[in-house]
């Protein structure tokens, strides 16, 4: 009987050690720039460019936000402005050059709550011949 019940005991806990929050990660949707243009379009999404300053002199994805990587990196007090004034019921879309970037920023703004995707790459954008601007 006292096998039964520990076993029991032991089944009965292992949900709360297989699905609390820590062990399960925030996830990042992977979409296309045409996505992200029609989420845009209908005001379901906000994009934000996470490329540095000398990269976005060749443009921007039009209605794109700018914010830089290294800011986000080194938690600058106006990273946590910036954050505080995205909407929590907007897909927050990142981009940068390659992608690596844009998903990084993506985790760390999921890990707060936001749902958020990465686009990839900026050049993405302009292969799908997507408007673009100039910062």
């Amino acid at each position: 009987m006292s096998k039964t019940i520990t076993l029991l005991g032991l089944l009965l806990l292992l949900p709360n050690f297989a699905c609390t929050k820590s062990a399960v990660p925030p996830s990042v949707a992977a979409v296309s720039p045409r996505e992200v243009e029609g989420m845009l379009r209908n005001d379901f999404a906000v994009l934000i460019d996470v490329r540095e300053e000398p990269e976005i002199k060749e443009g921007m994805a039009d209605r794109a936000l700018w914010f830089p990587t290294s800011k986000i990196e080194a938690n600058d007090p106006s990273w946590k402005e910036f954050v505080a004034k995205l909407p929590k019921d907007k897909q927050i879309v990142f981009y940068c050059r390659r992608g690596r970037r844009s998903g990084i920023a993506a985790q760390k703004l999921a890990s707060e709550g936001f749902r958020t995707a990465n686009m990839g790459a900026f050049q993405d954008w302009v292969d799908a011949g997507l408007p673009v601007k100039k910062p």
